[in-house]
C-alpha cells in the first residue's frame, strides 16, 4: 500500500522535472513497502537508490535554474545541501545498524511536497520565461 499520492498541484509543469519528482514518490512508496515488511537488506537497498536518485535530481535542477539566472538560484541550491546531509546522515546510521527508516520516511513525507508546492514553483516562471525548461 502507497504512503504518498501523487496529485495533480504537484505537477510543475516542466514535465522531465515533474516526472523525476514522481520518480521520487515511487522510492519512497517503495521504502515505505519494504519497512513494512520488514526486508532489512530492501531497506538499504531503497535507501541508496533515493539517495542516488534525489542527489541527480537536484543536480539537474539547479542546472536548470542556474541557466535561467534564477535569482533564489543559491537558497535552493542549500535548501538541496542541507536536505542531502540529513537523509546521508540518516543512511550512515542505518549502515552500522540503526533502523533509520520511519525517520527517513516521516522527513520525506513532510518535506517533499512542502518543497515541490513552495521552493520548486517558485522557479517555473524564470525557468519557463528564459526557455531554460528543457533539458
Amino acid at each position: 500500500m502507497s504512503l504518498l499520492q501523487w496529485t495533480h498541484d504537484l505537477n510543475t509543469g516542466i514535465d522531465w522535472i515533474d516526472a523525476q519528482h514522481q520518480q521520487i514518490v515511487y522510492y519512497i512508496n517503495d521504502l515505505h513497502d519494504a519497512r513494512q515488511s520488514r526486508e532489512t537488506g530492501k531497506i538499504g537497498e531503497v535507501m541508496e537508490n533515493l539517495i542516488q536518485y534525489t542527489a541527480t535530481h537536484f543536480s539537474e535542477e539547479e542546472k536548470m535554474m542556474e541557466r535561467a539566472g534564477y535569482p533564489l538560484t543559491e537558497v535552493h541550491k542549500g535548501v538541496h545541501k542541507r536536505f542531502v546531509e540529513k537523509v546521508s546522515h540518516m543512511n550512515a546510521r542505518h549502515k552500522v545498524g540503526v533502523d533509520t527508516s520511519e525517520e527517513l520516511l516521516n522527513l520525506l513525507e513532510s518535506w517533499l511536497f512542502s518543497h515541490i508546492r513552495v521552493n520548486d514553483n517558485g522557479y517555473v516562471s524564470s525557468v519557463k520565461g528564459a526557455g531554460a525548461d528543457q533539458r
